[in-house]
């Protein structure tokens, strides 16, 4: 189903210490709720961690890591996908050769 077709419903997320109102389809809710809650976790995480009562500061942090980590992830897809791309590449070439020998083979018992 394309973001199109989805209806948004507003939804109330409370992380951070503030209230925010999103309108997004309806199926994302859940995965928003996880999120909100995720981030505020880390987010207090990493002010313990700093030792700072500045939520900026701690955001900033938050901020860089998950940039990073998706940024990881990011490679680690493209890492992947050439892996999947050499392998059906393998797969292809191997039924080609096994559909010419057969061919050819065919060929051989048509001719005697």
């Amino acid at each position: 189903m394309n973001g199109e077709n989805m209806a948004l419903k507003k939804i109330e997320l409370n992380f951070l210490g503030q209230i925010f109102v999103l309108n997004v389809p309806e199926e994302q809710h859940d995965d928003l709720r996880e999120a909100a809650r995720l981030l505020d976790l880390r987010v207090s995480e990493m002010k313990e961690r700093m030792q700072t009562i500045r939520v900026e500061r701690a955001v900033n942090m938050v901020a860089l890591n998950l940039s990073f980590e998706l940024l990881q992830e990011k490679h680690k897809n493209s890492s992947i996908e050439q892996v999947l791309q050499n392998q059906i590449q393998q797969l292809s070439s191997s039924l080609e050769t096994i559909s010419t020998r057969s061919t050819n083979q065919q060929t051989a018992y048509e001719i005697q």
